[in-house]
């Protein structure tokens, strides 16, 4: 004799489970280079769609590395700034977005190290920052 339902959360068998079930076991999560940009929940459809995804440098984060190229370490402030100031956006969180993609999914930007220490620089409201330069 079958049981249709969980003895632990009452919800119908198989795999409708709440969150905090512990029949509840997630997939393991996929983060080669061809679905990082789909989550598991999503259809195949999104997941086929993910997989057609070019991770290469747009335009903008060109910008981003030719500004800090020419200009020397600066802080993430100071090149969403520079960004907008250059008219590439409006608004500088989409610029953060920019410079966060080249250091932690291409590896284009590093930590400006003077002696040893990773260089901080002063943002606009006084305080100290961690300053980035180009590989």
């Amino acid at each position: 004799m079958t049981i249709g339902f969980c003895f632990e959360c009452g919800r119908d068998q198989p795999g409708d489970h709440v969150g905090w079930c512990s029949s509840n076991v997630p997939t393991p999560i996929d983060f080669t280079e061809s679905t990082r940009h789909a989550r598991t929940t999503d259809p195949a459809t999104s997941k086929r769609a993910a997989a057609t995804l070019t991770h290469d440098l747009t335009d903008h984060h060109r910008a981003v590395l030719d500004w800090l190229t020419e200009h020397g370490p600066a802080t993430d402030d100071q090149i969403a700034q520079a960004m907008v100031d250059l008219d590439l956006t409006t608004r500088t969180e989409t610029a953060r977005r920019w410079v966060r993609t080249l250091r932690e999914e291409h590896h284009r930007i590093v930590p400006a190290v003077r002696h040893g220490d990773q260089i901080q620089l002063p943002n606009p409201s006084g305080r100290l920052a961690l300053a980035w330069t180009t590989t």
